[in-house]
Order: C-alpha cells, then structure tokens, then sequence
C-alpha cells in the first residue's frame, strides 16, 4: 500500500512540475506573449498622437465686482501627445484652443487605461495652465474620464469628458467634451 502511494504522489508531482503546454499562460514570466490569454497587440512602449475637437462650456463666478456670472461655450480644438508605459499607465502633454474666447489650454499629466477590446477605457488627470489672450494666466486641476473603440491595432477613435478646476480668486470651471481619433506608433 506504501508503495502506490509513493508512486502516485510522484506522479502527480511530476505533473505539476512539468513545463505547460502551448497555449497556457502560467509559464515562466514572459512566456504568456503571443501564446495565449494576453492581448496580441499590447499597448506598452507606445507613442501616440491623439486630435481632438468638441466643445467647452466656460463658466465664471467673480463675487467680488457685483455678483457677476456667465456662461459660454465655443469650439475646442487641439492635439495631445503621449507614451505609454505600461498596458495601462500612460504619460501626455497636450495644446487646446478654445476658439471665440482665444483661450489657450496647455497640459501635462497621465491616463489610466483598461483595455476591454474592441473598446477601451480610461481615466486621466493632468494639470493645465489656462493662458486667455487677454488677461492673465492661470492653473488648474482636469480630470477626465474617455472611452474608445479600437478600430485597428495603431487606430483608435472615442469621446472624452473632462472638468477644468481653474485656481483663481474668481471661479473659473470648464466643462469639456471631445472626440477624438488616436493614431499609435
């Protein structure tokens, strides 16, 4: 009775020592790319270059001058440029152009991203310096919040929102929403 016990005891650790087969992703670190439960086109150690167009709704509170209070919302347009990291972690800089209020918006910060294929998601923050042509210049903080679909393995198309925090004696938020297309390289 020793003896089959013995022997099936190393059987079945034998089995679990052996290399897995073709096709399974609990190999060596590494192992898993191209043979499995991965998606074949990763977006880690990627450039891309996103345009973008929508519209930004700019609000102003200032309480000191008479409880003055607006609202208006232009064209927005402009371009990002990024790098990916990691399959999910990302770093961009960005220009935008508020057009009829000549509006300048310039970013940096990072996205997170969650790839379901065909569509991916992500959220961003960055930090942005809001340069009117006439007036002065200001910073702020943007979270964002996007969506895309993966058209082809360089090509991506989505919608993005994002909420400017303009830091300011007066109140100065912008809400944006954007499409855009991405292209990868």
């Amino acid at each position: 009775m020793k003896v089959i016990v013995l022997v099936a005891t190393l059987v079945l650790a034998t089995g679990a020592f052996a290399d897995p087969e073709l096709g399974r992703t609990d190999g060596s670190e590494g192992s898993e790319y191209g043979k499995g439960g991965y998606w074949k086109n990763t977006q880690d150690g990627r450039f891309y270059v996103e345009g973008f167009m929508g519209s930004a709704t700019v609000d102003f509170e200032d309480d000191k001058i008479g409880s003055i209070k607006f609202s208006r919302t232009d064209i927005l347009a402009g371009v990002s440029a990024g790098y990916l990291i990691e399959d999910w972690l990302g770093f961009q800089l960005g220009y935008g152009h508020i057009s009829d209020q000549d509006i300048n918006l310039y970013s940096g910060g990072i996205r997170s991203a969650y790839n379901r294929e065909p569509l991916n998601y992500y959220f961003s923050l960055d930090a942005e310096l809001y340069s009117p042509i006439a007036g002065e210049d200001r910073f702020g903080i943007v979270p964002g919040v996007g969506a895309e679909v993966i058209l082809h393995k360089h090509l991506r198309v989505g919608l993005r929102f994002q909420r400017d925090f303009i830091f300011a004696d007066e109140t100065i938020k912008i809400n944006k929403f954007t499409a855009k297309v991405q292209v990868d390289f």
